[in-house]
């Protein structure tokens, strides 16, 4: 005959609860090695990140310029014209043809804040090393445009740097 069921839970029971301490040290040993863990992750992951060196300002463009004010405007035949931006260069290296991407959300009330589409163009500017200034001021075409579209970013991308 199959015992009480009652009978088998008691048992299962009293040795499970039978030293609680070991199910303390045990799950203080698991935190402590996975917190272990992720600090060696954490660690070697910013021992990985590229520094701030001459060799990066041609590398990578993108870290030293800033661009603090632009204006874009769409025609009805749907091209873009991007003008007055101010683009500051606060690297030690003079770079041409800054690659941007301009991004767009709808001016609807059901796609508000959602961007709807991304153009990537060529801005033709010099920048000078350490420099701010505001360039295009008569505009330059960068891609295609809507009236219904609001440009809301404009992000640098790259340059190339004049060596």
């Amino acid at each position: 005959m199959l015992p009480d069921c009652t009978e088998i839970n008691k048992t299962e029971l009293k040795i499970a609860n039978e030293d609680p301490t070991q199910y303390t040290i045990g799950m203080k040993r698991a935190t402590l090695t996975v917190t272990l863990a992720a600090l060696v992750f954490m660690t070697l992951g910013a021992s990985a990140e590229e520094p701030y060196t001459p060799d990066s300002m041609t590398a990578h463009p993108e870290w030293y310029i800033k661009v603090s004010d632009w204006s874009v405007y769409a025609t009805w035949s749907a091209v873009a014209i991007i003008h007055s931006v101010t683009i500051e260069n606060t690297s030690d290296v003079e770079y041409k043809d800054v690659m941007v991407r301009v991004c767009y959300s709808a001016t609807s009330t059901s796609g508000a804040g959602s961007i709807i589409s991304q153009e990537v163009g060529v801005l033709p500017v010099t920048l000078p090393p350490k420099s701010k200034k505001t360039y295009l001021k008569s505009g330059v075409t960068i891609g295609a445009g809507s009236t219904f579209m609001n440009a809301i970013e404009l992000q640098v991308l790259g340059a190339t740097p004049v060596l």
